[in-house]
Order: structure tokens, then C-alpha cells, then sequence
């Protein structure tokens, strides 16, 4: 009887093994889409706002910094979807920051949460997601699940190809 369970588990052994082995590239390739598709998005997401916090510190005389705390307490102020969204963009800009990421994480996700934009929600799944800051596939996953259920269509084309590149992990531990 032992005999029979050790043969049932080292064919088990083997089994994952050679599955791991085979899916690893299939893996590889799903997260490296992702990867280029998350990046791309984000970068695309800034690139305007990054130019308009660079203008605005130049006309007022201001570190870059400044001109973004002083913007974002504007666009706090006005709290309409518009000014949600450009909130929800100019924190993704200070998430390029050196030593400025968890803190735009922690940000994006309370504008998400408090205010509920669902284009905030899309924006700190994919940050959370990524090398910088605190990476954490599981509450990425929840705020694209979150901002998918809010309606965004770039939300759940993110969680498909989140849920390809991250699900076999997540589904192991």
C-alpha cells in the first residue's frame, strides 16, 4: 500500500513538473502582453499630463511638485467625473516619481474608493500590478474586476489578459 502512494505521488510530482515546464513559456508570453500592454497604457495615460504639470510649475515659478499638490487639491475641490479622471491622470504622472509610488498607489486607489471613478480603478489595477511601488496581482485584480463591473472596457480587456498572465499563480496559492 505504501508502495502504491509513493508511486501516485512522484507520478503526481512529475506530472507538475512537466506542466510547469511546458505552460513556463505559454506563461511567459501571456505576462510579457500584458507587460507591454500595461506599460504602454499607462505611459500613453501620463504623457499629456506630465507636460501640462511641467507647464504649469514654469508659468507660476514652482518645483513640479507644487504645481501638482496645488492642482490636486483644485480638482479635488471640483469633484465632477471630468475632474475625477484628470485627478486619477495627474496622480499616474507623479507615479514616475522617484520614491513617489506607494504613495500615488495609496492615492489612486482612495480616489478610486472614495469617489468611486472607475477610470481610477483601471489605473491603480495596472499600477499595482507592475515592478514599481508595491506589486500585488491580487488587489490589482480586484480593482480591475471593480472598474470591469463599473463599466470600463479597457478594465476587462486588462482582466483577461491580468487573469492569463497572474491566474495559474494566484489560483496556486
Amino acid at each position: 500500500m505504501a508502495h502504491s502512494r509513493t508511486r501516485y505521488f512522484s507520478g503526481l510530482g512529475v506530472s507538475l513538473m512537466l506542466f510547469f515546464a511546458l505552460a513556463g513559456p505559454v506563461l511567459a508570453n501571456d505576462c510579457s502582453r500584458y507587460a507591454q500592454h500595461r506599460d504602454g497604457y499607462l505611459h500613453r495615460a501620463s504623457a499629456g499630463m506630465d507636460r501640462a504639470l511641467q507647464t504649469m510649475a514654469r508659468q507660476r515659478g514652482v518645483p513640479v511638485s507644487a504645481a501638482a499638490f496645488y492642482w490636486g487639491g483644485s480638482l479635488m475641490q471640483s469633484n465632477d467625473r471630468a475632474s475625477m479622471r484628470t485627478l486619477a491622470q495627474l496622480t499616474l504622472a507623479t507615479y514616475e516619481w522617484t520614491g513617489n509610488e506607494a504613495r500615488a498607489e495609496t492615492a489612486m486607489a482612495r480616489i478610486f474608493d472614495e469617489r468611486g471613478g472607475r477610470y481610477a480603478g483601471l489605473l491603480v489595477g495596472l499600477m499595482l500590478s507592475d515592478r514599481r511601488g508595491d506589486a500585488d496581482p491580487f488587489r490589482a485584480r480586484s480593482y480591475l474586476v471593480d472598474a470591469a463591473r463599473a463599466g470600463s472596457d479597457d478594465a476587462r480587456a486588462f482582466l483577461q489578459m491580468h487573469d492569463a498572465c497572474f491566474g495559474r499563480r494566484m489560483a496556486l496559492n
